[in-house]
């Protein structure tokens, strides 16, 4: 007994200590195949889920994946989708999904010397090209411009003054609700 004890947490102690799981998931690879497998998730390092995935398919194949070579990944009800903005690829996170698509990505930046890992977000709406990324400041104007049609479901945002994602996602799934006439 106590040798499956021990078996156990050096099984799973690497795991915990480095932050470190393997849960089930897919990919998309460059040609649109979704293959199912299983995603290594680093809990310590967040920002990597935005510039890279490790994923072993069902055979066991291991690869990492960076945004150029795959258009998209997911696990765990999460969807990562690869984008190339300002002339560089990342996988970006979707929030919210409909006529307004709205995105998270983790961007390095430097301060002080020292790099840090800030959360950017992004919007698309149906039609556009390409994401627009979102200015905190500005955030309340941009959504009054982007719900021109549904402005009551704009004003719901509110007069926050400091730029609010969990806020800023509820409002644009209920207008994407009301848009898809669900």
């Amino acid at each position: 007994m106590k040798l499956f004890v021990l078996l156990g947490a050096l099984f799973f102690l690497p795991g915990l200590v480095f932050g470190q799981t393997m849960v089930k998931g897919y990919i998309i690879n460059e040609k649109g195949d979704t293959l199912k497998g299983e995603i290594k998730i680093n809990t310590k390092k967040e920002h990597e889920a935005y510039n890279k995935v490790f994923f072993k398919d069902a055979t066991g194949a291991q690869k990492n994946y960076k945004p150029e070579k795959a258009r998209g990944y997911g696990y765990e009800g999460k969807r990562f989708i690869s984008i190339e903005w300002a002339g560089e690829f990342n996988f970006y996170l979707l929030l919210a999904e409909g006529n307004i698509n709205f995105y998270k990505v983790m961007a390095e930046t430097v301060r002080m010397n020292e790099s840090v890992y800030e959360e950017e977000y992004f919007v698309k709406k149906e039609g556009d090209k390409e994401i627009s990324a979102i200015k905190k400041s500005k955030f309340k104007k941009l959504l009054t411009d982007l719900m021109k049609d549904e402005p009551e479901i704009a004003a719901s945002y509110g007069d926050e003054k400091e730029f609010n994602a969990e806020k800023a996602c509820e409002v644009i799934r209920q207008y994407n609700t009301r848009k898809s006439g669900n």
